[in-house]
């Protein structure tokens, strides 16, 4: 039977960078915290989720809530945003490889549709829909029982160091992404299987597997 193929949605299939960094920035200015700066950007992507913290003055144990808070607020928009760039054409060009596809989101079920509809991209085999975005392990966990597949049918691709870390505790092999939130300083941090530069790159990584 074919491999599995599963993707983090946000950063890694449509880009909410930006969106993150917008909605934050308007929570920092009600709740005091430093706000992001375009000249801060790189050297906040090279930091821990905790150093991030420290340097936007967020206490640590409010971070959970910011994280609700962004995704909470990301749903109307989610839609509209664009997938990454030639990731659409990679995703069809694993399904035609013959690939099955999935992915985890703590986004709404109808908004996540809304937007693989909107880029032409509603076709894959499995989803997990997640409240908590700080539970990465425990979803990919869930969704390797849900479906009954085993960790070595399953090829994870995530964007972040807790990305990484949440598929090596499932033993799953993992493809990171240079393209969202985490800099490639940081998730060399994570001693990540592969990663990759651009979308297309996914396609000769899993066809070496």
């Amino acid at each position: 039977m074919s491999k599995v193929i599963l993707f983090n949605f946000n950063g890694t299939i449509v880009n909410t960078k930006s969106l993150a960094i917008d909605i934050f920035n308007e929570i920092a200015e009600k709740r005091g915290y430093k706000k992001i700066n375009n000249k801060d950007i790189h050297y906040l992507s090279t930091l821990s989720i905790r150093d991030r913290c420290k340097r936007l003055d967020v206490p640590i144990y409010q971070m959970p809530w910011v994280g609700l808070q962004i995704k909470q607020r990301y749903q109307q928009y989610i839609p509209n945003l664009k997938s990454v760039d030639a990731i659409s054409e990679v995703i069809h060009e694993l399904k035609q490889m013959g690939f099955r596809l999935g992915f985890l989101t703590t986004n709404s079920r109808v908004v996540t549709t809304q937007f693989l509809t909107n880029n032409s991209i509603n076709i894959f085999d499995y989803t997990h829909y997640s409240f908590n975005p700080f539970s990465k392990a425990k979803d990919i966990s869930s969704f390797l029982k849900s479906n009954g597949l085993n960790r070595n049918e399953v090829i994870y691709i995530g964007d972040e160091l807790r990305d990484i870390k949440a598929a090596k505790k499932n033993q799953l092999c993992c493809i990171a992404t240079s393209w969202g939130y985490d800099s490639i300083e940081l998730l060399n941090e994570g001693h990540a299987d592969y990663i990759a530069q651009q979308a297309k790159d996914i396609l000769n990584i899993v066809s070496s597997l």
